[in-house]
Order: structure tokens, then sequence, then C-alpha cells
């Protein structure tokens, strides 16, 4: 039984020295996330982000409880973004989506950008230009006048 005693306090012991161990680069961690998000809430207040100011602060807050989960991901690809969301589209209009992100894949696309992200977002329109094929219509001749009167 003592035996038991001894290696239970043992692993308490580790797990104590581990705790302590991995408390400054959790506490690193921690310092971090707030001094990023002491900034982003100095950007909404002063009104250096693109949002209102209650939105600005909704993402910051959003930002920082994601931070905290360890899932905020800020390595990911704008494009690539875009991309998997056009893909989200329907079949008809994903040519037109990807001309948007990537530029005209086709002659017979036009792709425009306008606005601004400080500005509130960018807007870019795509238009594609394409010929069907011609209606022949007859148009009846008007009835012959009568020879006899």
């Amino acid at each position: 039984m003592i035996r038991n005693l001894a290696s239970l306090a043992g692993l308490i012991a580790v797990g104590v020295a581990a705790s302590f161990a991995a408390s400054p680069s959790h506490g690193a961690e921690a310092a971090a996330a707030k001094s990023t998000y002491a900034k982003d809430h100095v950007d909404c207040d002063t009104g250096r982000t693109a949002e209102d100011r209650a939105t600005c602060l909704k993402e910051a807050g959003a930002a920082q409880a994601e931070r905290r989960r360890h899932t905020l991901d800020t390595q990911g690809s704008t494009r690539q973004n875009a991309v998997d969301r056009c893909n989200l589209v329907a079949a008809k209009d994903k040519a037109d989506c990807l001309a948007r992100i990537e530029g005209p894949s086709t002659p017979n696309q036009k792709t425009t950008t306008s606005g601004s992200v400080a500005g509130g977002g960018m807007l870019r329109e795509t238009t594609t230009t394409t010929t069907g094929t011609p209606k022949v219509i007859v148009v009846p001749a008007p009835p012959a006048a009568s020879a006899t009167k």
C-alpha cells in the first residue's frame, strides 16, 4: 500500500512539474492573444476597419474565441476560399464565378472590378456574351389587292 501511495505521489509530482513547465508557453500564447484582441478593439474604436463598430467588435471577439480554442486559421488561401465558394454555386453559374476570381477563361468573357476593401468591398462582375442560333421568321405577304372592283 505504501508503494502505491509513493507511486501516486510520484505521478502527481510529475504532473505538477509538467504543468509548470508548460505554463510559460501557454502564458506567452495567452498574452499574444490578449494583445491581438486589444489591437483589434482599438482598430474598431478608431474606425480603422471597413466595418461598423458593433460588427467589428463582434468579429474581434469571435476571432479571440477561435484563438483560445486554437482553431483560428490565418494561413488559409483567400483564392482557395473563393474557389471553394464557387464550387457551391449552380453548375451553370460556376464558370462565371471562377472568372470573377481568376479572370476570364474564354474570349467571350469580360470581368470588371470596382470598389475597395477599405470602402466596404470589392465588386467583380463578369459578362459572358453568347450567340444563339438565329431564327428565321417568315412574314406573310399582305393579301393581293383584288383586280375586280
